[in-house]
C-alpha cells in the first residue's frame, strides 16, 4: 500500500492508541457474507493505511495475522471484485482501499434512458435467459465507476457467451471486464482486439493444462495469465510446463504466484528453477539461522527466501558472509530483515561479498576508529568516536592526502581551542591550500610571518561569486 508523508501526520503513539474507522455499509452489506479470514485481512489492512512506515507491507500482515501471503492476495482479489479495494500490483504488493459504495445513491443518479440500447444489446447476447433488474444494476454500477464503454461490455458478454454458453452468469462477465479495465482496455475496439489475440494461446494452454493435470475448459483469465508469463515475463512454454509438473492439480492462480516469485528472484529457465528448488532446504536453514542471529521470528520463511536470501546469493554472498553480516547487524542494533538488507546492499556497493573481504573491511574500520580516537584524545576531546568524526578523518587523510602524524600534530595545536574539530578542519584546509603535507613543512609554515603567504589574497564581489558558482554548476566537488 502506497503511503505518502504529508504536511501533518499522526504520531506513532496516537496511531497505536487511536481508532480505525469502519464504514457501516461494510458491516451491513459485506461482512456477513465474507469468509472470516478475509474480514481480518480487510480490517488489518485498513489499520495499516493509517500506520505508514516500514511496517506497512504484506510481510507485516502475514506475520501478525499468521496467514500466508498467497492467501492474503486471494482475499484482496475477493475484495477487489466487490469494488472495495484496487490491487495496483502484486510484486511488491500495493493495495488501495476504495470508498465503500452505496449502490442506491449511485443508481438514483442514472437516467432511465441512458442504457436503453445497452439493455437491448446485452439481452440479445444472453438470449437463453432473462436478465434480472439486479444484474442490470451491477452492469450499470460497473460502467459508471470504471468508465467502461457500454458497447465494450456487450463485446465482453459476447466473448464469454461464446466460450461458456449463452446462460453464462454475470459475475464471470464482470470479472473479465474488470480485468480488462484494470489493464486500461475500456473501448469497444480495444476490447475486441484484446480478446481476439488471446485465442492464439489455446493450443499452448492445453499443453500447460496437461502438465498441471487440469481437464477443465480454458477461461479468459487462463489466457490473460499465459500472455503475462510469455509476452510480459519472457518465459517459454517448456519452462512453464516444467513448473506446472512440480505443482500438479494446482490452480492457475497458484501457478501465477510461483512464476511471479521465480521472476522476482531472476529465475528465467528450467536450469535456474531446478537449481533453486534443489537448494531450497539449505536456504530455509540459512533463513532460520539469520533470523535467530538478528533476533526475529517469522512463521513463514517463504518471503524471506524469495525477497532476501535468493537476491543476496545472486549478488555473490554466501552462507558465511551473510551470517557475518547478520552478527554485525545484531551488534549495531539492526534487528529487522529489512534493516539487514540495507546493510547487505552497502557491502555489495563496496564490492564486498565474501566473508574474508567483509572481515578485512571491518578490521580496517576498527583500525581507523583507533586512529580517530587518538586524534580526539590529543585534541582534548574525551568522548566516543562519531560518524561525523569518521567522515572528517576520511576527508583529511584520503581526500586531502594528509598523513596521520600531521593530523595528530594539528590536534595538538587544537587542544584548548573552543571548537577543536572546527580548528583542525580550518588548519588542515589551510595546509592543503599551501601544499603542506608533512609535520616538518607545517612547523616551518607556522614560523613564517603571515605576510609571506604562498598565494596572493584577494577580495571577491557577490557578482564574481555568482559567476564562479555558475562555472561550477556541472562540476562535482
Amino acid at each position: 500500500m502506497r503511503i505518502y508523508m504529508g504536511f501533518c501526520n499522526f504520531s506513532q503513539e496516537l496511531v497505536n492508541v487511536g481508532y480505525t474507522t469502519v464504514d457501516n455499509l461494510f458491516i451491513t452489506n459485506y461482512l456477513p457474507e465474507a469468509p472470516n479470514k478475509y474480514v481480518d485481512i480487510y480490517l488489518f489492512g485498513l489499520y495499516l493505511c493509517s500506520k505508514g512506515g516500514q511496517d506497512n507491507n504484506l510481510d507485516t500482515m502475514s506475520r501478525v495475522l499468521g496467514i500466508d501471503k498467497e492467501d492474503i492476495l486471494t482475499a484482496y482479489t475477493y475484495w477487489q471484485e466487490l469494488g472495495l479495494v484496487h490491487i495496483l500490483q502484486k510484486n511488491p504488493c500495493e493495495v488501495v482501499y476504495m470508498p465503500v459504495r452505496s449502490d442506491d445513491v449511485l443508481l438514483k443518479k442514472i437516467k432511465p434512458q441512458k442504457y436503453q440500447q445497452f439493455n437491448k444489446d446485452i439481452q440479445g447476447v444472453l438470449c437463453e435467459r432473462m436478465i434480472s433488474t439486479n444484474e442490470y444494476n451491477e452492469y450499470y454500477i460497473f460502467l459508471e465507476t470504471t468508465f467502461f464503454e457500454p458497447k465494450a461490455l456487450v463485446a465482453v458478454a459476447k466473448y464469454c457467451a461464446e466460450k461458456k454458453g449463452n446462460d453464462i452468469n454475470y459475475p464471470y462477465i464482470l470479472k473479465v471486464a474488470r480485468s480488462l479495465a484494470d489493464s486500461g482496455v475500456k473501448t469497444v475496439d480495444a476490447v475486441e482486439q484484446k480478446l481476439s489475440t488471446t485465442v492464439k494461446y489455446t493450443d499452448d494452454i492445453k499443453l500447460l493444462f496437461g502438465a498441471l493435470g487440469t481437464k477443465r475448459s480454458i477461461e479468459y483469465d487462463d489466457r490473460r495469465l499465459f500472455e503475462k508469463w510469455t509476452e510480459g515475463m519472457g518465459y517459454d512454454l517448456e519452462t512453464l510446463r516444467f513448473v506446472a509438473k512440480k505443482h500438479k492439480k494446482a490452480s492457475m492462480e497458484y501457478l501465477d504466484r510461483r512464476i511471479d516469485a521465480y521472476y522476482k528472484m531472476g529465475l528465467h529457465n528450467q536450469s535456474d528453477i531446478a537449481n533453486y528448488d534443489k537448494n531450497r532446504d539449505k536456504m530455509f536453514d540459512l533463513a532460520k539461522q539469520i533470523n535467530k542471529i538478528i533476533g526475529v521470528y517469522y512463521q513463514s520463511l517463504d518471503f524471506i527466501i524469495e525477497d532476501y536470501i535468493t537476491p543476496w546469493l545472486n549478488k555473490g554472498f554466501d552462507e558465511n558472509s551473510l551470517t557475518l553480516v547478520a552478527k554485525y547487524c545484531f551488534k549495531q542494533n539492526v534487528r529487522t530483515i529489512d534493516g539487514m538488507d540495507g546493510v547487505v546492499q552497502k557491502f555489495y556497493q563496496k564490492g564486498l561479498t565474501s566473508q574474508n573481504a567483509i572481515a578485512q573491511y571491518m578490521t580496517e574500520l576498527v583500525s581507523q576508529d583507533k586512529q580517530v580516537k587518538q586524534v580526539l584524545q590529543t585534541a582534548g576531546l574525551l568522548r566516543g568516536v562519531s560518524q561525523s568524526d569518521r567522515n572528517s578523518y576520511k576527508t583529511w587523510t584520503e581526500s586531502w592526502g594528509m598523513p596521520h602524524d600531521l593530523v595528530i600534530y594539528v590536534a595538538t595545536l587544537a587542544n584548548g581551542a573552543t571548537n577543536q574539530m572546527a580548528y583542525i578542519n580550518k588548519v588542515l584546509s589551510d595546509f592543503k591550500a599551501n601544499g603542506i603535507d608533512s609535520v616538518e613543512k607545517a612547523q616551518q609554515h607556522k614560523q613564517k610571518p603571515k605576510t609571506q603567504a604562498k598565494y596572493k589574497q584577494r577580495e571577491y564581489t557577490d557578482e564574481e561569486f555568482d559567476a564562479l558558482f555558475e562555472d561550477l554548476k556541472n562540476v562535482e566537488l
